[in-house]
């Protein structure tokens, strides 16, 4: 009773081996053509709010249709409690349709959760949006303010240098014309 299947290890890339030593086997794989990997996971989106409103809006989505599910099977246990001809099919009609509208309540107030989350998640991206808008606002400010604080340097250094030139003439220095006198 040995019905042993044949794997051929062929398909997955991976020759048989006399072991596992990691990246030696895997060089030597390279060098032939293709490497062998495993896809593990598909990378998660890198905006964490952009992940958390999918979830969430995933969430809602299944939650609509078991509300759904549970307003219909209230209703029907409605039905079949009014068209119940003993006492006990009624009262099992009855006890699904409480059943059915604790369900319904308690998918509303995880709806309301879910809201209450995405306006929080909303607002949070809106004041971290408005924070890296005024910290760009600041840099510019800083930036405007380096400049200008330039300019005045600039034109304060050549008034100073045209009030030198004014002073000390054509010929040189304005010490030694006071001394040689008119």
């Amino acid at each position: 009773m040995s019905d042993v299947l044949a794997i051929d290890p062929d398909l997955f890339g991976v020759g048989p081996a006399a072991g596992y030593d990691g990246l030696a086997e895997r060089t030597a794989v390279l060098d032939m053509g293709a490497a062998p990997m495993l896809d593990t996971k598909a990378k998660a989106p890198l905006d964490s709010f952009v992940d958390m409103q999918a979830m969430l809006l995933e969430m809602t989505k299944e939650l609509r249709e078991r509300f759904q599910r549970f307003q219909s099977q209230r209703v029907c246990a409605e039905r079949d409690a009014d068209l119940a001809g003993d006492e006990s099919a009624r009262k099992l009609a009855q006890t699904d349709a409480k059943a059915a509208i604790e369900a319904v309540s308690l998918i509303v107030r995880t709806l309301e959760k879910i809201d209450s989350l995405q306006r929080t998640l909303i607002h949070e991206r809106d004041e971290a949006d408005a924070a890296r808008g005024e910290a760009e606002d600041d840099e510019a400010l800083a930036a405007e303010f380096e400049r200008l604080v330039e300019q005045r340097v600039g034109e304060r250094l050549n008034a100073a240098r045209e009030e030198w030139k004014r002073e000390t003439g054509p010929c040189g220095d304005a010490a030694a014309r006071a001394e040689s006198g008119p």
